[in-house]
C-alpha cells in the first residue's frame, strides 16, 4: 500500500485495533502484548525527534489505549510530522539495530498498524460467523 494511504488510514487502524482489543476477541495466544508496545515505542521515538513527546509505562497491548488518547489530543501535530517525514527522503534516525531513513521507519510502523488492524478485523469477522477456533488434525495427536 502506498505510504500516503497508510498515513491517511492510521487513525482508523488505531481505532480498529483498540476496538478489537476491547472486544471479547481471544488474542492471548497472539504476539500483540509484545509487538504493539514495541511498535508504539518505535513510533514515539521517531515523533520525539520532531518535538512530540509520548511516553507510557502501561504494560502490554494496553499501551495502545494511552497512545490513542495522546494521538487524539495531538492529532494535528502528529499528522504534520508524519507528512513531513514521508516527504523527506534524506532524514535518518539511529536505532539499536543501525541507522535507517526516518521515512522507512515511519512507513514500517504505519504498515504494522495496517496489517494488525486487518488481521484483527478478519479475526473478529470469523468470531461473528462462529468459525472454529482451530482445526483438529487426528494425525497430530500423540
Amino acid at each position: 500500500m502506498e505510504a500516503a494511504a497508510l498515513y491517511f488510514r492510521f487513525k482508523d487502524n488505531l481505532a480498529t485495533i483498540a476496538g478489537a482489543l476491547n472486544s471479547k476477541l481471544e488474542v492471548r495466544s497472539m504476539p500483540y502484548n509484545t509487538s504493539i508496545p514495541l511498535e508504539i515505542d518505535l513510533l514515539a521515538d521517531l515523533l520525539r525527534l520532531h518535538g512530540l513527546e509520548f511516553s507510557s509505562t502501561t504494560p502490554g497491548a494496553a499501551r495502545l489505549f494511552d497512545f490513542q488518547r495522546w494521538y487524539a489530543q495531538n492529532e494535528e501535530k502528529v499528522n504534520k510530522v508524519m507528512h513531513r517525514v514521508l516527504e523527506d527522503k534524506k532524514a535518518y534516525i539511529k536505532t539499536a539495530t543501525g541507522t535507517l531513513l526516518q521515512k522507512e521507519m515511519l512507513y514500517r510502523r504505519l504498515e504494522y498498524f495496517k496489517e494488525t488492524a486487518h488481521t484483527l478485523e478478519v479475526m473478529m469477522a470469523q468470531q461473528k460467523l462462529h468459525s472454529p477456533k482451530h482445526f483438529s488434525y487426528p494425525f497430530l495427536k500423540a
